[in-house]
């Protein structure tokens, strides 16, 4: 389970994204412009905006938990077994599977290198559909990693090397985030 401050992190990072594209989103349009966010900053600096694993999913890399507290907020779960998620749950409203956040994003959790990470995601993707985007997200990568699921569907997550590649990222970079991994992984 992640830690309160990774909750909150993700809280800021998802109403950010809805509070500046402006409008109700659907689940589709909202995971795939964390996905590209996410992708970017790993592209770019070799470290995550938020700690949300990616999992494959029909129409792409869907984010977990992100995704789980969509759910639970759509059935009018209560959170009773979830209660770290109820903050998260009470910043977002749905309706026919599309999404409003109810309040503004605590943006101290977000660096301004974030901010403009997310800003350029939402100005270079945010105009397309969702199945524009979920088109988009199929690639190659998505396509190897959909692969390894018929093989053990435990492996549906996009590791970081995953999404890095899928971005394009340098091999020098791709190293970069294979050391990084390592040390956390050994930490850990």
């Amino acid at each position: 389970m992640k830690s309160l401050e990774q909750i909150s992190k993700i809280e800021a990072v998802v109403l950010y994204v809805l509070q500046h594209l402006g409008c109700k989103t659907d689940y589709i349009k909202l995971s795939k412009l964390l996905y590209f966010a996410q992708r970017q900053a790993l592209v770019t600096y070799g470290r995550t905006i938020f700690d949300d694993s990616f999992k494959a999913r029909t129409f792409g890399p869907v984010p977990a938990l992100t995704y789980k507290v969509l759910k639970l907020v759509e059935s009018g779960d209560d959170f009773q077994e979830n209660s770290d998620l109820k903050e998260f749950a009470s910043s977002i409203k749905i309706g026919n599977k599309m999404v409003t956040a109810t309040r503004e994003a605590d943006q101290s959790y977000l660096s301004k290198i974030e901010k403009d990470i997310l800003d350029e995601v939402i100005h270079k993707y945010g105009a397309y559909d969702s199945m524009k985007l979920s088109e988009m997200t199929h690639d190659e990568i998505y396509n190897e990693v959909m692969k390894r699921i018929e093989d053990d569907p435990q492996k549906d997550i996009f590791t970081l090397i995953d999404i890095a590649r899928s971005g394009g990222a340098s091999e020098a970079m791709l190293k970069y985030i294979r050391e990084k991994q390592l040390v956390k992984t050994a930490l850990s």
